[in-house]
């Protein structure tokens, strides 16, 4: 699938910057001006395999040929390619991609939302007692630790720890560099001393010479290959930058205000807001958490599958018989409520606020009279009703929040946004219809070709005016089925998990 927007490219400003995003199910490439216009984009969808329940695995030479025909395509209508100057890449963390001495993947790369290292997890956490946004089962550390329980072969091969970023970008320049934000991701890095935490990859058998050098998101990650330069145009000298995971949707979904937290729905949902500088905030149960490895502080959570969760029902429910925009219009046509139907969003375990791997997702208060309609209804207030359990969190430990910012494909369908503002009692904006993490990517890049040019500054030339919904009359009769989600989420996370 491709789609060209932004301005003709034959009147447009020359195509400046290149941005690339590894995702779980596409890759997409975003071509930008200098003054971040969006001058075309090319995608292609890949899919990962389930081998056994709670396992998830991909093969990173399709996140490559993905990349081949997106930049192959993108010579076809952005003839100007070699006046690019940078290249970035972002995309899904905590997935390691393993090489051996020949730079060829060593299989299986386990995906982030594999749960396979669940017993591995608790082990590290009473071995390191660490925070759970520091280490749980979706991150790497675990996963390795694993491989080296259970395939000990396949880590007596490794010589290079990768990440899918990086490992694409390592095809195109032969250099294996990471980030910080992948370092942390992997629940591998000090966050005191920003180095490697090589004692806990010791402390699992695995030699921390495996681990690549870290950079800083705009700085040099050498020279593309000249077969590439040649095969897409681009120049030799392009800039190629280290970029970062992509929790770089925590500031690239919306512009950064105070009191405004931005909801960057995927197949996870980011529940970010930005701190002022030197205000600390602290949860003590530990549920969300400050993030420090961005342009500006950041306090939020992390939900495990929402946008997935309903692509699932979708799925599961409809087995394509109709599009999902005609599924959604369907469920949203009934009453709120469901009729009585809960769903507990936890298909892969959850993050925030619970931290808990063991949870599943569950339907609730069903009878003789539902149908599909009022299942995937459901799930649709379901994933609104975990947005407000974090919403009230902030509230808790002192956050005073104005609005809600929604960015990501997932809030595309139409009628859910509005679902989300009445649900939360909040006004919502929707920046859902732009470019998500790889504008984070393109003010890095801004930075790269100008040290003392502004990053909030070259992200706020990214944004449109947002479309607003503001809650209606249905807001206030959502407050009794919130109080018994939040029952059956902490009798689930109590209870039916252990």
């Amino acid at each position: 699938m491709t789609a060209r927007v932004g301005v003709p490219v034959a009147f447009a400003a020359p195509p400046t910057i290149l941005a690339v995003d590894v995702g779980t199910s596409a890759l997409k490439a975003v071509v930008y001006t200098r003054l971040g216009q969006v001058l075309a984009v090319a995608s292609r969808r890949y899919s990962y395999t389930t081998p056994q329940p709670g396992w998830a695995e991909a093969d990173p030479e399709e996140w490559w040929q993905a990349l081949l025909e997106t930049l192959d395509e993108l010579c076809q209508y952005v003839p100007a390619l070699d006046q690019v100057q940078v290249l970035a890449l972002t995309g899904q963390m905590h997935t390691a991609v393993l090489l051996d001495a020949a730079g060829s993947v060593i299989s299986p790369t386990i995906l982030w939302l594999d749960r396979r290292a669940t017993a591995e997890t608790a082990e590290l956490q009473a071995r390191f007692g660490m925070a759970p946004y520091h280490l749980n089962s979706s991150y790497t550390l675990p996963k390795l630790c694993w491989l080296a329980r259970h395939r000990p072969e396949v880590m007596q091969r490794t010589v290079c720890l990768l990440w899918p970023k990086d490992f694409l970008r390592y095809r195109l320049t032969g250099v294996p560099l990471t980030d910080y934000t992948e370092a942390g991701g992997a629940a591998l890095l000090d966050w005191e001393t920003l180095t490697w935490a090589t004692a806990r990859l010791e402390s699992i058998g695995v030699d921390p010479a495996i681990l690549p050098p870290m950079r800083w998101p705009q700085e040099d990650a050498g020279r593309l290959l000249p077969q590439w330069a040649a095969r897409f145009g681009l120049r030799t000298d392009i800039k190629v930058i280290v970029g970062a995971g992509d929790v770089l949707a925590l500031v690239a979904g919306a512009p950064p205000h105070m009191g405004q937290v931005t909801c960057s729905m995927g197949s996870s949902s980011m529940v970010f807001c930005p701190l002022p500088p030197g205000q600390r905030v602290d949860d003590p149960q530990r549920r969300i958490y400050a993030y420090p490895l961005l342009p500006y502080p950041l306090l939020g959570g992390v939900s495990s599958t929402t946008g997935a969760a309903l692509h699932w029902a979708w799925q599961t429910l409809y087995e394509g018989q109709i599009p999902l925009e005609e599924a959604v219009g369907q469920a949203l046509s009934l009453p709120a409520g469901a009729e009585g139907v809960f769903f507990l969003p936890y298909l892969s375990g959850e993050r925030s606020p619970f931290w808990n791997d063991g949870l599943r997702g569950a339907f609730y208060g069903l009878t003789l009279a539902q149908r599909r309609p009022h299942l995937l209804r459901a799930v649709l207030e379901g994933v609104a009703f975990s947005l407000r359990h974090l919403l009230d969190i902030f509230a808790e430990v002192g956050i005073v929040l104005h609005t809600v910012a929604l960015a990501g494909g997932g809030v595309a369908l139409a009628g859910w946004p509005q679902l989300l503002a009445d649900v939360c009692r909040l006004p919502v904006h929707v920046y859902a219809g732009q470019e998500t993490v790889t504008r984070a990517l393109y003010a890095y890049a801004c930075l790269a070709l100008d040290a003392k040019s502004s990053y909030a500054s070259a992200l706020a030339h990214t944004f449109d005016a947002p479309q607003t919904y503001v809650p209606n009359a249905l807001a206030a009769s959502y407050d009794g089925a919130y109080r018994q989600y939040r029952q059956l989420a902490e009798f689930a996370n109590q209870t039916l998990s252990h």
